[in-house]
Parts: C-alpha cells; structure tokens; sequence
C-alpha cells in the first residue's frame, strides 16, 4: 500500500531483514557489507550516487526485491549480501503504465511516470522520477574526557540545520526476441541531483568543574551537484541441441560530483572578548569511471543438474580533487591552504573467472556448490605525499548450499560461502575534512580488504493461510574495516581485528482473514569485535532489527495499513540506535481500480531520533565517553494521486509464463 507514489528507498525500508540508514544506505541484518544491484547488475558503485539512485527511482518501476544472504558465484565476490532490485518488464500485451504524485506538509514532493510496451518479441520500458525534498535536523552532542580515572574536560555541541535537494531520475529498457534463440536487452539510466544546506554550531568547551572556557561559534553553507549514468547490454543465445545458453554482459558507469562547503567560525573567551575570526571553502571535483564485462555459459547435464562457467571483469577508476581556501582577514584576500590541497585517483582492475554445479533429485534434495577467483590490481596516485604502494593479489571464493524439501511444505536448507569486503573510495581517500574542528575526518589508503566466512541454516514452513522463515547465521570477518574514532577530534577508517557474529532471523505472514494480512521480520545479532584498536580489547553487544506491517481490506475499495521500523546497533566502539519509525495510509481506488487515492502519515506522534555512544582512547593514553543525540524532523502528512493506464492488444499466456520463469 504504501509503495503507490513513493520511491526505491521507501520500499526497502519495510522488505524483511533490510535496515535503511539516515543517509539512504541499506544494509541486510546480520551483514557487514551489503551491496545493492538492479536486474542483476551492480549499482552502488559510490555510496552518494546509490542514495541519489534509491530517493528517486520510482517504485513503480519495481517489480520484486530479492534479498540474497548468500550469493551464486557469478556475482561478484565483494559484499557479504545483495539486495537485488528487479525492474517491471512489461508482461502485457500492448500498452500499460502508471503516473503518480504525492505532495507532503514538510514541502516534499515527488512525481513519476512508469510505461511499457510490448508485441510477441520486444519489450520496451521507461521510469521517469522527480523529487523535492525538504529535511530540518537537530543534533546534541556532549563528550566527558577523562584522566587517571576523574572528568578533566567536557565538549558540548549544540547544531541544527536545514538541507533542500531536487533530483531527476529517467531510466530506458528495450527486451528484444531477435529470434526463439536469441535476446538482446538494453537498459540506460540517467540520475541527477542538486542539493543545498545551511547549518549552525555552538561549540562549548569546559573544564573539568563544568565551567566555559571557550565558545566556538560556526555557520556552514554546502552546495552539491551530481550527474550520474549507466548503460548495460545484454545478450543471450540458445543452442538447440544441448540446451546450453550464453549470455554476454557490458556495463558502462559514469558518476560526476561538484562540492562547494563554506564555513565561518568564531572564537570567544568568557569574558566576551572575539578573537580568531575564521573562514574556509572547500571545493572538490569528482570523477568516477567503471567498466564492467561478463560471459556467461550454462549447460544442462542431465535434466536434474546444470554446469556453469564465466569469466568476468571491471576497470574502475575514482578521482577526487580538493582545493580548499582560508580567508585572511588581515589581507582581505582568499588563500589556498595547502596542506589542506590534495589530488587523489584511485584505480581498482579486477577479473575473475568462476565454476558451479547445481543438482536436484527426484526427492527434493538440492545440492550447488561453486568456485570463484579474483584477481584485483590497485593503484593510488595523491599529490601531497608519497604514493602507496600496492601489490596485486588472488582470492578463492568457495560456495557450497544443500537444501530439501519435505511434504512440499517444509523446507531445510544449509550453506557456507567465502566473500571480500574491499574499502571503497570514501573508505581510502585520505583528503581531510575539517568543518567540524571535533569531527576532523579523512580516509585511510592503506587499508587492507576484509574477509567473511558465513554459514547459514534456513527453515521453512507454511500453511493456508500463514508462512513462518526462521534462519541462523554465522560469520567470522577478519580485518574488519570500520569508522572509528582514534582521538576525540579526529575520525578515519581502521582495519580492526575480527568480528563474530551469530544472527537469528525470523520473518513470515499471517492472513487471520482473506482481508486482513499481517506480516514482519526480527532479527537479533550477537556481535563479538576482537582489536587493540579500542578501550576494550573484546567487545561484546547485541544489534536488533525488526519491522513488521498491518494490511486490511474494507468496503467500498478501501484498503489500510500501519508499518513500525526499529534498530539498535552495536559496533566496535559503542551503540547506535534509533526510535521507532510509524507509517499508518489509507487508500481508495476509483474509476475501476484505475485511479488511487492515498494518504500517508508518517511519524504522526514522534519525530524519529538517533543516540549514538562512543567510548574511546586519547593519544596521550586518557580516555572519552560521547553521546550524540540527532533529531530529525520527519513528521509529515502526505497525499498520493496515481493513474493505471492499459491498453491491451493480442495477449499470449504462453508467453507471460515465460517471462516469468525467466525471472
């Protein structure tokens, strides 16, 4: 109900197991790394451009969601799980669309536009996506030093902030039967975004009796633009005689990005004096270029078993350069800070080559078992110091699952898999940011990649009219890359020691009535973080995730339903969680079901909130305790309008049960 009219990241936030971050970012429970795919191919090539992608691509477009804990070897080995977004093909014959707009009392807005067509042997397909966003915050953060054990020093910083941004989303498809053997599919998708924000400051520093010592007073203004494109093709050919099949794949990713931050900042001392007037622009230029290849052959060896072998492989390469300026006040003139000033291109070549094998048998027992090697190349090139030096390096993947089926209704299924987290751009760039003189941030170029061995045992059952899917998960990730903190002023990313993390996971439905439909998903993680790197050497906590929703079906066409999201998250330094998220819509469908009414409250009784507590080490060996409380405004009351359109011609049931089995 409440995916009519909104976006990619809004459906997500309620799919079983996926827990969607303040930024847009999903992740799967119980995961390190998830990456996010869409028709198979990857798409979170920058984290920035996948959250631009997810706030504005339609859900309209949207066909299902596969959330995959252990990936088939002819995906890429990096990320622990896929979230795999599959697009609308167009199954009817003729014309047939959708158009949508909801407009909200926070002053967002968001349109979209969905068309298919399609004959006997082509399928052509087009999204169209705008949104107008508006977003109010306020954050809290109070930070105790300590010393020998008593408070030396506290930090209290009180922000707020408004952040505006448009985007513009337009994706083509054509699924072309060249003839009964071959296929040809292309898909482009073109994504724009403008963003601005202005925010405050009010940095207060004390000593250890509670009392002012300095003041620190800071205005932030961020301009950001960003256009991002992707072109994939994709052609397939059956053999007649063995039934074999070859598909060959290109990807075509360009992401490009201009940052404009500008901060003032003032000092003053209890006496109110002014003193240390401040002024800094940072301007960055960013450029990412990816890619990839892949070929594909399978071939039935029986009519229960099936050989496939590929080769696949990618050419990244990201750059960022960072020209920052100070003001001199006694000049009156900008100046370029250079040690601030950086270029930095990091290039990432790998090729893989990968085998799998998959059986069933006549009494449903199913058995797949695959290979996969990795060759990576890196190279980094950075202006202000010495380039890091990076040798290539080999990886074997293995990946091993046997399921069965019993009394076609209870399913049982176990399966273990080798998977790489390499660090990404935002991970390695070592360009610093300094807005936020106790958040001073950069990245780390020598990190090293993570590995993940994770088992995993599913169950399965259902009845008439309910379904229940509980999963236990294991996994041991070695030289874990996280964020963390290594002063009280000064946060980059470390290769830690290990993570161990055992998952249970339980999702299912329930339908009491034909009209009534409960459905939801928990999941609770014990997580162990072995490093020197901490306060604590061993770190033990919990992480929660849980979402669940009610659907009921009145009279007259109307239909309701309320959503609850919640998390809590431990990491290697401390908890995050968040508050409760509520969604309650109502919807009524007119002129035969043709055009949809819907009104959404979202957070109608509380805005959501994020704590987060961090314990730490000093440099001189004292330590800290933070927390940091972030509020934002989400309260918002929305209305939806949306248009099915159909036109019909020459429908074959042959044909759309083909598509489906192709999916």
């Amino acid at each position: 109900l409440a995916g009519a009219g909104s976006t990619a990241s809004d459906v997500l936030k309620n799919v079983p197991m996926v827990n969607v971050d303040i930024d847009g970012k999903p992740t799967i429970a119980g995961k390190v790394n998830t990456r996010v795919f869409i028709d198979g191919k990857p798409s979170d090539f920058t984290s920035a451009s996948l959250a631009d992608l997810l706030n504005i691509l339609p859900s309209d477009a949207i066909d299902k969601i596969e959330v995959i804990t252990n990936p088939d070897v002819k995906y890429s080995a990096d990320g622990d799980g896929i979230l795999n977004i599959v697009l609308k093909k167009g199954f009817k014959i003729g014309l047939n669309g959708a158009l949508s707009f909801t407009g909200g009392t926070r002053g967002n807005y968001t349109g979209s536009l969905y068309t298919a067509y399609r004959t006997d042997s082509l399928s052509l397909s087009s999204s169209y996506g705008f949104k107008d966003n508006r977003n109010k915050y306020g954050v809290s953060s109070l930070r105790r030093n300590y010393n020998d054990g008593s408070v030396s020093s506290y930090m209290n910083q009180i922000s707020s902030g408004e952040n505006g941004s448009t985007g513009h989303n337009l994706r083509v498809s054509a699924d072309w039967d060249i003839s009964k053997r071959q296929n040809l599919r292309l898909s482009g998708n073109f994504n724009t975004s403008n963003s601005s924000g202005d925010s405050r400051m009010d940095d207060h520093r004390l000593n250890a009796d509670a009392v002012e010592q300095e003041l620190r007073k800071q205005n932030n203004a961020n301009r950001n633009t960003s256009a991002n494109g992707v072109f994939n093709a994709d052609y397939s050919l059956k053999f007649a005689e063995k039934k074999e099949t070859l598909t060959a794949g290109l990807t075509w990713y360009s992401n490009d990005v201009s940052r404009t931050r500008e901060f003032g900042r003032l000092y003053q001392k209890p006496a109110g004096s002014l003193n240390n007037q401040f002024s800094q622009q940072n301007e960055n230029d960013i450029a990412n270029r990816r890619l990839e290849f892949d070929l594909d052959y399978r071939r039935p060896l029986s009519k229960f078993s099936t050989l496939s072998v590929g080769i696949q492989s990618s050419f990244n390469r990201n750059g960022d350069d960072q020209a920052v300026f100070g003001y001199d006040f006694a000049a009156q003139r900008d100046t370029l800070k250079q040690s601030l000033t950086n270029r930095f291109t990091y290039s990432e070549n790998i090729g893989a080559v990968y085998a799998g094998y998959n059986l069933r048998t006549r009494n449903r027992w199913s058995f797949k078992v695959g290979l996969r090697s990795e060759y990576t190349a890196l190279k980094f090139l950075e202006a202000s110091v010495e380039d890091v030096k990076t040798e290539p390096y080999i990886n074997l993947f293995p990946s091993i699952s046997v399921n069965k089926v019993f009394k076609k209704k209870y399913n049982v299924g176990l399966s273990y898999g080798k998977r790489i987290s390499r660090p990404r751009e935002n991970a390695l760039n070592p360009l610093i940011d300094d807005s936020n003189q106790s958040n001073i941030s950069f990245g780390n170029p020598y990190l090293l990649p993570s590995y993940t061995n994770q088992f995993q045992l599913s169950l399965g059952t259902y009845g008439n009219n309910w379904s229940v899917t509980p999963r236990i998960s294991y996994s041991l990730t070695g030289r874990i890359i996280e964020r963390f903190r290594i002063s009280p002023d000064s946060v980059t990313f470390k290769n830690l020691g290990t993570n161990r993390s055992f998952s249970y996971n339980l999702f299912g439905n329930y339908r009491p009535t034909k009209k009534i439909s409960l459905s939801g998903g928990f999941s609770v993680s014990r997580v162990t973080y072995d490093s020197e790197s901490g306060l604590r050497q061993k770190r033990t906590g919990f992480t929660f995730r849980s979402n669940g929703s009610l659907t009921a079906q009145f009279p007259h066409k109307i239909s309701a339903e309320a959503q609850l999201n919640y998390f809590n998250n431990t990491n290697s330094q401390g908890r995050t969680k968040g508050s409760v998220a509520v969604a309650i819509g109502a919807r009524k469908s007119f002129l035969n079901n043709k055009l949809l009414v819907k009104l959404l409250a979202t957070d109608p009784f509380f805005d959501q909130n994020t704590t987060e507590y961090i314990e730490g080490l000093t440099a001189s060996g004292g330590r800290y305790i933070q927390e940091r409380n972030r509020q934002n405004f989400t309260g918002n009351y929305s209305l939806t309008l949306s248009y099915r359109f159909t036109k019909i011609g020459r429908n074959t049931l042959a044909k759309q049960k083909t598509d489906v089995n192709e999916l």
